[in-house]
């Protein structure tokens, strides 16, 4: 619960920007701060109880005592009157002290005096509005009786009318220009009371004053201000009505003399631009307050005098904004800030800065230079930060560190929080000075600054330090915008007649190339005010120093201002380089806090609360995409000239304007649609730290039971790296085909892990809701993911970085550790292949867009493989299925790196690791896997930037969950099959090169391999079989079965009685029932064999055993068809197309001989007429006989018969 008189903005207690206004407030607070400002309120009251008094602003002061302390508002006499007004017409009021404890002189008092209220709402409307508003206290009791409430009224009824027609006290009219048009928002100014009103659309003011005679002036943008007017207020609640004609204003640079009356306006500069000479003199504490007090008070117009804060003793830190509306920040209007005399006694820039005052206040709207300057932007200076080391100082130090801190003896630009080093002694804790300044940077959004410092004549830019604490100086540490702060530092060098000549002070023996340098390769220096700017808001700073001598004689002051001059002009001209623009959401409404991306250059800047944002860059053709929790990303193609662009009708200078429209977060409405309604993949605040991954593991075998087991640190190598399997169990006779996901292989390119572990929801989400997709490819496969390898490569790496300095950096991550034993990642992968009988595997990985297949290191002058179908096939499958690598040659090309834009940096495409230049990929998993375990793998590079910003991470996840699940379809193309004996026994370790992946059959007999579809061929080698080679045919999305029966080196047969004939027959018949089938015939055992009994008639082959021997080899022969029928690419040809039956007498045949294990000599062929009669008959009426076979015995002879007669 909050107290609505304690949320209105505070003067002393928030900050002055827009976004600071309306941060945290309550709705009751922002309606009502709506209706006040969005109205033409004169006066207003606002009733409370608990007391009988009219209090009046301030509600509180800069030091907030708790009460006794008063606070008085420039308009304090109309505040006491109205106050007086309201109690001297209350039926008991005006007493003061109606309620207990109570003692209010009058019945009035002043907030402040009464209690300290920051954030009240009185204070609001006098401050925020043209509203007049009292607090008025009607109760002792807050919720009196309702018996009571007539009282209340007849107490209260003739002060409520006489507070109503106050509203027409003082002074009222009409602004109008020379056409009699109204001028709205024109500046009603009442000499003496530093408290302005502006007028309305229809140009009304209303100005409240008690009885007296005012000096009248009127101001207005474009306009000449009017003359000032006598106007004389009386003590009747009747405004004095003065009505104001403006004439436009025409800018001209007149250079004439200073006219020497004092009482004639002077509208001529002087050949140096100033209305009368500068003093060029050194200004202690008071003189400087007074110097700004007085540009304050004379050109009100477009100045604004406040404070940030106190230094450590007590003086005020004053800054003076010049601007053409001066405490308004204008949407698309950059702010620009100069900060003098951090080091106490380094103080030309202190000096200069009260110059550059004076110059830009009196060349407004006579110099057309300044004046477009003034009303392009808003500028900020802030002369001195440290006035208490300034009053320590002394004139005509050259070198030395007197008046250098603060009181608190702290150097303030080491003071800052730093990105690489906290110092207890330095910068533990931030001093006031550093406060004020680090608060007033964060609720004004500055787009450009510059912090003057001396000692030296350089423009030194980020960074100031490296994260190397031995570095002292050396040693450059570049910002992302390494390039636009050369420019900009060169901007203020070039201008400067001996900063840029590089060498300007020869006693320190240091030499600068264009006046320019690196902050760190001057001198290290950590908890500099220029980083913090750049790194903690929009604020590109940096660091001027002005001279070889910190505290020159004041006689130098008018050439050090000369010197620098048009520098500081030019610079502060400079925060309209780069480009510009809005971020509006659908309805055309500013966004605030949105983020702006450069592509390649790791630094961003967001957008102030009217959606309006500035990017400074140097020149060149840029890629940007702006960001906003609960939109979708926009980008679009920026093009930044080195120029400055002029608009034609207003004159004024601005960055070219690109603007942004983001639309709803269409997020849920893809998610619902590809991914399940997963909310937890929609984030993408952070990247999962690698306890944060084990955990989410953890929680998806607890979510998904049925699909989802997870490893962590329950075996040697998921003590090192979690892994996760998803698979669902089947029945199938066909085995499931293992796949392995790797991500995080390199600690710096985790964009892998993000996916990895998304996917791994997408399966278990999609299995739990029947998704046909994902159920087939877990019933097909099972999928072991290990999404973060590089557990110790993730933590020392940094967000944001986008490439490796030194490629051999990667030599030291896990991805390339496979040939050593350096890595315990690395290491543990390779035990988890030891465990599971991985089938394939992908990797995703950052460095580029692109698909990466073995070899990376050559081998024999080729960087390909045996296998190349194969990894074809895994590489296209991925890569064509990628929405942004099939459309994009090179989709890398024109990434930026550390700021500069690459060309041909980035493979594209299908690339062998071995064919990069240079060799990056040195001991890499893909290569160990297919050279130790012939596994084939493929690298998928799905990022130009290796460690991403998180919020790219969803975009990522989109673009690659479709080429994953078309990868992991692979699962179900290939060929497997069962590999077995003439006997239908298994034969294990058989090796089986499947162009030239080879595959080993298990225990059971059994191989498998994902393959590319098509025909294709396989061999199959085992020492105790005679070696085969078999055709088999693959079909898309299909697994192919392909069984073979080896036949033995030593094959053994004997002679068999014909009931043990009948027997094997029929033991054939049961065990290939599609494929063999006895028939009875009076005199005959027949068996027909065909690859389907099922299909229609085919031509028929008939074969007959006419001896013992015949017997036997037709016996061997139905018992080699029926077992290869689809195993054996001869007997498959001949069985796809023919019927082939064997015959066999139902009596064993007569042998005349007796059996011998010598070679006999030839006979006469026997032939058994009984069994001749009984295949004459078989053979009536029989259709489709094509050929015959006779197996006899007696001659080594082969006869053929045919139409045309005998052939021998």
């Amino acid at each position: 619960m909050r107290d609505l008189n304690r949320d209105f903005p505070d003067q002393f207690r928030d900050g002055q920007s827009q976004e600071d206004l309306v941060r945290g407030r309550q709705p009751e607070t922002l309606a009502a701060m709506t209706w006040i400002v969005s109205n033409p309120f004169v006066l207003s009251g606002n009733l409370h109880g608990g007391s009988v008094v009219a209090s009046y602003p301030y509600d509180d002061s800069s030091t907030h005592p708790q009460s006794g302390h008063k606070s008085a508002a420039p308009d304090d006499s109309v505040f006491q009157h109205l106050a007086h007004l309201y109690a001297d017409n209350h039926a008991t009021m005006h007493q003061g002290n109606i309620c207990p404890g109570d003692n209010f002189l009058g019945g009035v008092t002043n907030g402040a005096e009464w209690y300290d209220v920051p954030g009240g709402m009185e204070d609001f409307n006098y401050l925020h509005s043209n509203c007049f508003e009292i607090t008025m206290e009607l109760s002792c009791c807050k919720y009196p009786k309702g018996s009571a409430l007539p009282e209340e009224w007849r107490s209260n009824k003739e002060s409520m009318l006489q507070f109503m027609e106050a509203t027409h006290m003082g002074i009222a009219g009409l602004v109008k220009d020379q056409l009699g048009s109204p001028i709205e928002d024109a500046v009603v100014e009442v000499l003496g009371i530093k408290h302005n009103v502006t007028t309305t659309k229809q140009g009304e003011y209303w100005r409240l004053l008690t009885t007296g005679t005012f000096t009248l002036v009127v101001h207005a943008v474009g306009y000449q201000s009017s003359e000032h007017m006598e106007v004389v207020v009386t003590d009747q609640h009747q405004a004095t009505v003065q009505d104001i004609t403006l004439t436009k204003r025409e800018m001209s640079v007149k250079i004439d003399s200073v006219n020497d009356s004092s009482d004639q306006e002077v509208s001529t500069l002087s050949p140096s631009g100033f209305l009368s000479p500068p003093d060029y003199v050194y200004h202690h504490y008071d003189d400087l307050v007074a110097f700004m007090a007085f540009y304050g008070h004379h050109f009100p117009h477009i100045t604004r005098v406040y404070t940030i804060g106190q230094s450590v003793e007590g003086r005020n830190l004053t800054a003076m904004e010049i601007s053409d509306n001066p405490g308004l920040h204008e949407p698309g209007e950059p702010e620009f800030k100069y900060i003098g005399n951090m080091h106490g006694n380094e103080v030309v820039g202190r000096e200069i800065l009260l110059v550059l005052i004076k110059f830009l206040c009196e060349g407004y709207g006579l110099d057309k230079r300044v004046t477009r300057l003034v009303d392009s932007t808003r500028i900020h200076i802030l002369p001195t930060m440290n006035p208490d080391g300034f009053e320590v100082g002394h004139e005509g130090d050259k070198q030395s560190v007197v008046g250098r801190p603060n009181a608190h003896g702290k150097d303030l630009n080491r003071n800052f929080p730093d990105q690489y080093y906290t110092k207890p002694r330095e910068n533990g804790v931030a001093e006031p000075e550093t406060q004020a300044v680090m608060a007033w940077s964060k609720q004004i959004p500055f787009v450009l600054s510059a912090n003057l410092h001396g000692g030296s004549l350089v423009a030194n830019y980020p960074y100031d330090d490296t994260p190397n604490p031995r570095d002292r100086s050396g040693h450059s540490w570049p910002s992302p915008d390494e390039e636009t702060f050369k420019l900009l530092a060169r901007v203020y060098s070039m201008a400067h007649p001996r900063m840029k000549t590089g060498h300007p002070c020869p006693e320190a023996g240091e030499f600068f190339p264009d006046g320019i340098t690196n902050g760190a390769l001057w001198y290290s220096v950590s908890g500099g005010m220029q980083d913090w700017n750049y790194l903690n808001t929009n604020d590109f700073e940096i660091t001027l120093e002005l001279g070889c001598t910190k505290y020159p004689q004041h006689q130098e002051l008018h050439t050090y201002w000369e010197e620098n001059k048009e520098s500081l002009l030019r610079y502060m001209e400079s925060v309209h380089l780069g480009f510009k623009g809005f971020v509006l959401d659908s309805s055309g409404q500013g966004v605030p806090n949105a983020t702006v991306t450069v592509e390649g250059i790791d630094h961003d800047v967001v957008t102030a609360a009217d959606g309006d944002y500035w990017r400074l860059l140097s020149a060149g053709n840029y890629s940007v995409t702006v960001t906003a929790p609960g939109m979708d990303p926009a980008t679009r193609e920026v093009e930044v000239k080195s120029i400055m662009y002029v608009d034609s009708d207003s004159g004024l200078v601005g960055a070219k304007q690109y603007n942004f429209t983001l639309q709803p977060d269409s997020g849920p409405v893809w998610s619902l649609v590809e991914d399940f309604e997963l909310s937890e993949n929609l984030a993408q605040e952070h990247y999962l730290s690698n306890e944060e991954v084990k955990v989410v593991l953890a929680e998806m075998e607890n979510t998904y039971s049925e699909v989802a087991e997870a490893f962590i640190n329950d075996a040697d190598w998921s003590t090192a790296v979690p892994g996760l399997k998803m698979g669902v169990e089947t029945n199938t006779s066909m085995p499931k085909v293992a796949v392995l996901l790797v991500g995080g292989l390199y600690g710096s390119q985790p964009v892998g892990r993000e996916v990895l572990v998304r996917l791994a929801r997408h399966m278990g989400e999609g299995y739990k809701k029947g998704d046909n997709i994902v159920t087939m490819i877990l019933r097909m496969a099972d999928i072991y993911i290990l999404p973060a390898v590089d557990l110790a490569g993730f933590d020392s790496a940094s967000v944001g970085t986008c490439s490796y300095k030194d490629h051999h950096m990667m030599d030291k991550e896990a991805g390339n550790s496979f040939k050593g034993k350096q890595s315990v990642g690395a290491e543990a992968v390779k035990k988890f292949m030891g465990r599971f009988n991985i089938k394939l595997a992908l990797s995703l990985e950052g460095n580029g867009m692109f698909v990466r297949m073995p070899w990376d290191e050559v081998r024999q002058e080729d960087s390909k493989t045996d296998a190349v179908e194969v990894f074809n096939m895994m590489a296209k499958t991925f890569l064509t299925s990628h929405p942004v690598m099939k459309k994009k040659h090179s989709p890398c090309d024109g990434t930026r790196i550390m700021g500069k834009k690459v060309k041909n940096a980035f493979p594209t495409g299908l690339v062998h690791g071995g064919d990069l230049e240079p060799a990056m990929f040195v001991g890499s998993m893909q290569d160990y896997l297919w050279d130790k375990l012939n596994i084939p793998m493929v690298s998928a590079h799905i990022s130009c930037c290796n460690y991403p910003r998180p919020r790219n991470l969803l975009e990522l996840y989109k673009q690659n969950l479709p080429p994953i699940l078309k990868f992991l379809e692979l699962a179900y193309q290939g060929v497997w099959g069962k590999v077995t004996d003439s006997m239908n026994n298994p034969i294990s370790n058989v090796n089986i090169n499947i162009g030239g992946k080879m595959e080993v059959t298990d225990k059971d007999g059994i191989f498998l391999t994902v393959y590319p579809e098509g025909q294709h061929k396989l061999e199959l080698v085992h020492k105790a079989f005679q070696t085969k080679t078999v055709r088999f045919t693959v079909e898309k999305s299909r697994m192919a079965r392909r069984d073979v029966v080896l036949d033995s080196l030593a094959p053994s047969l004997s002679y068999h009685t014909m009931e043990q004939v009948k027997d094997s027959l029929q033991s054939l018949v049961d065990q290939f029932p599609h494929s063999a089938q006895m028939y009875d015939h009076p005199d005959l055992e027949c068996i027909k064999i065909t690859a389907n009994l099922t299909s229609g008639p085919k031509p028929v082959i008939r074969v007959v055993g006419w001896s013992m021997v015949g017997v036997e080899v037709s016996l061997a022969l139905a018992q080699y068809l029926v077992t290869r029928v689809g195993k054996d690419d001869m007997v498959s040809d001949i069985t796809d197309k023919y019927e082939v039956h064997v015959l066999f007498g139902k009596a064993s045949p007569v042998s005349n001989t007796v059996a011998t294990t010598t070679r006999c000599a030839a006979k006469t062929v026997v032939c058994d007429q009984t069994l001749g009669r009984a295949v004459e008959r078989w053979a009536e009426g029989r259709q489709g006989e094509i050929f015959r076979v006779d197996f006899v015995s007696g001659s080594g002879q082969v006869v053929g018969r045919g139409r045309l007669g005998s052939i021998y």
